[in-house]
């Protein structure tokens, strides 16, 4: 494919959480059609693989060791993407803690809601506050925040997880309606793929069949299956695509 004819040709986009799982398909799929990546993560060394792959095919992209929720570091990528390529289109939010299973009772609840919420909803908003004057700027961009079915679900012993990732969509939608007019798109994908960390939980909890059985399309999804709605939503083919909650996940949820 001609660089003309990739789909994200000429863009910038930021990934959070890309070194590994769903992140790290997402920049693999991006610098694939042409964008230029930044990516970022606790672990450098993971990133700095990822950055090599995405070399081996003529891609661009940077790693930056950057924990979610940490203000100084988000300015720091936004600043990378801004002093490299002058722009930045798209920020996928991806970066997410998942604070293990416990239920309302406990003691330890209110701690795991700070957590989760400190990682995925500061985290988002940081980035997203920090992108916003430089797509005001260049007349707009894509905003992508990864929620999770089990917001909608509610499952006993995850309301830290669900809490904040139902708060990702309320920042979705209040974005999506405040920053329309500056041509800024925000959405939000319920992703569900096997990860690192999800195949972790699967074993842990012996819930491998329960889960699958919820999968209308009967199989568990990997980390390219949620890359191409990714692609749509940072393309200009979604120009009039904002506010949406796409639940990609084999119709486990159905909105």
């Amino acid at each position: 494919m001609s660089e003309a004819n990739k789909r994200l040709a000429g863009k910038v986009a930021i990934v959070t959480g890309a070194g590994q799982g769903i992140g790290e398909a997402i920049a693999i799929a991006y610098a694939r059609e042409g964008a230029k990546v930044i990516i970022t993560g606790r672990t450098l060394s993971k990133l700095e693989e990822v950055v090599g792959k995405i070399k081996e095919f003529g891609g661009e992209a940077v790693a930056l060791e950057a924990l979610a929720g940490k203000r100084e570091h988000a300015a720091k990528t936004v600043d990378e993407a801004i002093s490299r390529w002058g722009r930045v289109d798209t920020l996928v939010n991806n970066a997410h803690t998942f604070t293990d299973y416990l239920l309302l009772s406990d003691p330890k609840m209110e701690e795991n809601i700070l957590v989760d919420m400190h990682s995925a909803f500061l985290g988002s908003l940081q980035l997203m506050q920090l992108c916003y004057p430089h797509m005001c700027t260049q007349g707009g961009g894509s905003i992508i925040n990864m929620g999770s079915s089990y917001g909608i679900r509610c499952e006993p012993g995850f309301l830290a997880y669900a809490s904040s990732k139902e708060s990702i969509r309320a920042l979705t939608k209040t974005a999506a309606k405040e920053w329309g007019k500056q041509g800024i798109r925000v959405n939000t994908i319920l992703p569900s793929a096997l990860t690192p960390k999800s195949i972790w939980y699967l074993e842990q909890s012996g819930s491998y069949d329960s889960e699958l059985a919820k999968v209308a399309m009967g199989r568990f999804g990997t980390s390219d299956d949620i890359a191409p709605t990714a692609i749509f939503l940072a393309s200009d083919d979604s120009a009039f695509v904002t506010g949406q909650t796409m639940g990609v996940d084999g119709g486990a949820t159905m909105l």
